[in-house]
């Protein structure tokens, strides 16, 4: 029988596996498209009626289905509605157990349940045991180190106004049922706003490996940090999430992001000393380790007819230094409107990281042939149900790694 498109896509198996690798399992992250956020002519390629969920939804759940083997399922953009009436009734069905968390736009407002948004974590039971978990802002995450710094009141203030983040994240601990080794899985999604916002995302970055190592009980425990990132591999945040801690190159571009207005705030970067670095310390990216590369997109869609804005993304001589900088990016510039004024916005933001001294990346999922896309112009359509597509890896526990130390209420 033939495939469907969007399920036409290799799996790409790592060569040398060490002997110390054990208890394998399958991670898949997927931004599944809020409906929410699609405002009239958003997707002016795709008709109205299939950006329904309901259109969309069945052919989510035979993407799912093709990828039965996913013990870890971490979902971005989910409408609250949507996720207890529909995905979270089918996904038990098929042995999953879920996690949600909704990011209010303005806790202020009475919320309007079919405009919600949120992320949701899914493991199969008979696979993990869940031990604990966490669900959180961010902007919570940036009020309680801002209290810690002691700023003035007026400082404080005006920093609060510019670390305005509306997202969220969710993450689990869980027990491998085959191992018993831990494992902490991070499921965010990171500020958009068309790259205007690119210090408050890597800010966001920073802040979720720190609060996830964290959460694991240490370095040492077996973490896995996945999601829409809205960083491209010449972006800041991939570089700091990489290397640890920002280079030149990325602290010059982050103080070019004014800010807004703040009188008493030069900018995140400088407000927010010491904190654009993580401490995992071994954190990499699944795919790369597998391929020598990140994905050649993860994101392919077309809004031109409703966004009509120049450049954003702060400065293009900076933007195409830094592109040109990552010779590793297999990213075709023809297609990038934010930089080359094309109609197209095909760009790698969704990844998995995960900490290698603790576990080995066995294999990922190869992204699907572009040629198979282009004859629906772009995603989402009759095939493809979202504007992203689901990056998916195997993951095993290195040998005495994630184990509860005796005397461990783990």
């Amino acid at each position: 029988m033939d495939l469907s498109p969007n399920l036409q896509r290799g799996w790409v198996q790592r060569r040398a596996r060490p002997q110390s690798a054990d208890g394998d399992f399958v991670v898949l992250t997927y931004n599944i498209l809020n409906k929410a956020f699609c405002p009239e002519g958003f997707y002016p390629y795709c008709p109205s009626d299939l950006l329904a969920s309901g259109r969309r939804h069945p052919l989510l759940m035979k993407e799912i289905d093709h990828h039965r083997d996913a013990d870890v399922l971490c979902f971005q953009e989910v409408n609250s509605r949507y996720y207890e009436e529909v995905l979270e009734p089918d996904m038990r069905s098929r042995g999953y157990t879920g996690c949600y968390f909704m990011r209010p736009e303005d806790e202020t407002t009475k919320v309007d349940i079919n405009l919600t948004d949120g992320s949701a974590t899914f493991y199969r039971q008979d696979r993990f045991q869940l031990v604990k978990e966490e669900a959180g802002h961010f902007k919570h995450l940036f009020q309680q180190e801002i209290k810690l710094r002691q700023f003035q009141p007026s400082a404080a203030s005006s920093l609060l106004d510019l670390a305005d983040s509306t997202r969220v994240y969710i993450f689990t601990l869980f027990r491998c049922l085959k191992t018993k080794n831990l494992v902490a899985i991070g499921n965010i999604h990171l500020t958009f706003e068309f790259f205007i916002r690119m210090d408050l995302t890597t800010l966001e970055a920073a802040f979720a490996v720190n609060r996830l190592v964290q959460f694991a009980g240490g370095v040492d425990v077996p973490h896995i940090l996945c999601g829409d990132f809205n960083q491209e591999p010449h972006h800041p945040g991939y570089q700091l999430l990489h290397d640890g801690t920002l280079n030149e190159t990325m602290t010059t571009y982050l103080h070019t992001f004014d800010s807004r207005d703040c009188e008493q705030v030069t900018s995140l970067l400088d407000a927010f000393l010491g904190c654009f670095k993580h401490n995992s310390g071994s954190l990499k990216s699944a795919y790369k380790t597998v391929v020598g590369h990140e994905v050649p997109f993860s994101d392919y869609e077309d809004n031109s007819e409703y966004i009509r804005r120049p450049k954003t993304d702060q400065k293009s001589e900076a933007v195409q230094a830094l592109f040109d900088g990552t010779s590793t990016h297999l990213k075709v510039r023809k297609t990038d409107p934010e930089a080359y004024a094309s109609q197209k916005f095909v760009a790698a933001l969704d990844y998995v990281w995960f900490s290698s001294n603790t576990l080995h990346c066995d294999g990922v999922l190869e992204m699907v042939d572009e040629e198979l896309i282009v004859p629906f112009h772009a995603c989402p359509n009759a095939a493809f149900p979202s504007d992203h597509l689901p990056i998916k890896t195997r993951l095993a526990f290195i040998k005495g790694s994630g184990k509860p130390r005796l005397n461990s209420a783990l």
